[in-house]
């Protein structure tokens, strides 16, 4: 499938911000299952680029000077394939123990380690059937709901508040995973819904989990599925900090307002028309970070 992917963020500022820098993974990388054919990014100025510990593609933007606003946007299209499983020599850039590590966002607490307890002595007899059990429980437990939880809410939190976006469900699945030793990251990415429109599925967070004797297994826990053709990656990371597209931190600047247009879009149902990037939509209310933004 070749998707057509538009992004935009533009964050607007209550007062001059005198100096601020971003980490965007906002470039997606040629793999075993996507393929880049054109990649653009738009920034307000010069960006130093660099592959991170976990070997996504990473430009670190700079502004000095007082400014009030930021621009961030990409467009470009991915040809995606069904090929789930990466061969052996695409799973070892980081050892996968490390995915093991606790995080804040996916520390496991007494109710959470009951949580996963039924799936542990599957775990080490069939690892594949004992994490899809895992996935199905949190899609049981915990309800896709928009605006129940923020960048900053744990997986514990998710289970006991029983509802949560893609962000919270692999989160939990994640902390799940190393309840029972297994190593999980989360990945950040774009996903087709089959609708142009559907900006809020567009934007897309996964997980993967190690399983020795297959590499790194994709579970899609907000759909059920595993990763498909339908899905565009970013990045991976322990977790959303460590592979979210844009974060940042700022000096000055006062109340925050963020706009997001996300679109992805099927490139054979474009063939006669012409391709639009989404246009800036009207702000949502304000959201004050003195010190940090982060999408």
């Amino acid at each position: 499938m070749r998707l057509r992917i538009a992004h935009e963020t533009v964050y607007q500022y209550g007062t001059p911000v005198a100096h601020s820098i971003q980490a965007l993974r906002l470039t997606p990388r040629s793999d075993h299952r996507q393929r880049v054919l054109r990649w653009r990014l738009d920034l307000p100025a010069s960006a130093s680029e660099y592959v991170d510990a976990y070997g996504n593609l990473t430009r670190l933007l700079t502004l000095e000077g007082a400014h009030r606003d930021i621009r961030i946007a990409v467009e470009g299209e991915v040809e995606t394939s069904a090929e789930d499983t990466p061969p052996p020599s695409l799973t070892q850039r980081v050892p996968p123990n490390v995915f093991l590590q606790e995080t804040p966002l996916t520390a496991v607490d007494e109710t959470l380690q009951a949580f996963v307890d039924a799936e542990r002595e599957r775990a080490a007899d069939d690892p594949v059937d004992a994490l899809i059990g895992l996935m199905e429980r949190i899609r049981a437990a915990v309800r896709y709901a928009k605006g129940a939880t923020d960048v900053e809410t744990t997986a514990a939190q998710v289970l006991a508040n029983g509802s949560g976006v893609c962000q919270d469900h692999s989160h939990l699945f994640i902390a799940g995973c190393k309840a029972i030793g297994i190593p999980a990251r989360y990945v950040s990415g774009y996903y087709y819904s089959g609708h142009e429109i559907d900006h809020e599925a567009a934007m897309h967070a996964w997980a993967e989990a190690w399983v020795e004797s297959m590499g790194w297994l994709s579970f899609d826990v907000s759909n059920g599925c595993p990763e498909g053709p339908d899905h565009v990656r970013l990045a991976v990371g322990r977790d959303y900090l460590d592979a979210c597209p844009v974060r940042g931190v700022r000096f000055g600047g006062g109340h925050e307002i963020m706009d997001i247009q996300v679109r992805v879009a099927s490139a054979h149902s474009q063939q006669e028309r012409q391709w639009v990037p989404p246009q800036q939509a009207p702000h949502q209310p304000p959201q004050a970070q003195q010190q940090q933004q982060q999408q």
